[in-house]
């Protein structure tokens, strides 16, 4: 698993170079505008929890890896929460009807966000825990690279609106970095567990299509950004 790991890291270091992140440093653009994609994320964020608890939740079971994943799932299971609570405070809630935000959710505009759960589920099908635990944590990874940025940006925020930010802010790097699976304990267990070659070989595959349906969403919410300025309503191209 050492090796899986070791891909991961260095599949998240090139992740941190894409261009969404270097608009999310930049301090010259408005806040408010670095978090204009922030309605993109719906698809990702309030289908996790079904890719948790009806993919990757397994139960009853005797496999130690698998009460490490089912663990994580209960810990992970209230952060929509949050997230509906930031659109709220950042006032995504005025702009739109509810029929009319549903024809943007299934727009082209978050094709590719609507995809990340989709093919992670397909992609981790019937398979073994150590190889959703490699999914696990590509996905905590992708979600280190953003939430420490988005941390930033609520931060100024937070001095112009005086609100708190649980989703994009500190409050979810915190629990993030708290999560059983990124324990120091957990990293040397896994460090230490020997795969076989097709567990290994499956591992990797599902790692690459992890980091590869979140940069494809990333650059998609990119665009998003670009297109449209916060002032304005949401829109469906």
């Amino acid at each position: 698993m050492k090796e899986v790991l070791a891909l991961i890291e260095k599949r998240k270091q090139e992740f941190a170079q894409l261009p969404f992140f270097q608009f999310l440093q930049d301090k010259s653009i408005d806040p408010r505008q670095r978090l204009a994609w922030a309605p993109c994320v719906t698809p990702i964020a309030m289908s996790f929890e079904d890719l948790l608890k009806y993919d990757f939740r397994k139960e009853p079971t005797d496999d130690p890896i698998q009460k490490l994943i089912n663990r994580h799932t209960d810990e992970e299971d209230i952060h929509w929460i949050w997230f509906l609570e930031d659109l709220e405070k950042l006032g995504f809630d005025q702009l739109m009807k509810f029929s009319d935000s549903m024809r943007f959710y299934w727009s082209e505009e978050t094709y590719k966000a609507r995809q990340v759960n989709h093919q992670i589920a397909l992609h981790t099908f019937r398979s073994e825990p150590i190889v959703v635990l490699a999914a696990i944590e590509a996905i905590e990874a992708t979600a280190n690279v953003t939430f420490t940025l988005t941390k930033q940006i609520v931060e100024e925020l937070q001095q112009i609106t005086k609100q708190k930010y649980r989703f994009f802010g500190q409050h979810h790097v915190s629990v993030e970095a708290d999560h059983t699976v990124l324990t120091d304990n957990v990293k040397q267990f896994l460090e230490t567990t020997q795969l076989t070659q097709e567990q290994r070989a499956k591992a990797f595959e599902v790692v690459e299509k992890v980091f590869e349906v979140f940069t494809e969403a990333i650059n998609e919410m990119m665009g998003y950004a670009e297109k449209h300025l916060i002032s304005q309503p949401l829109k469906a191209s």
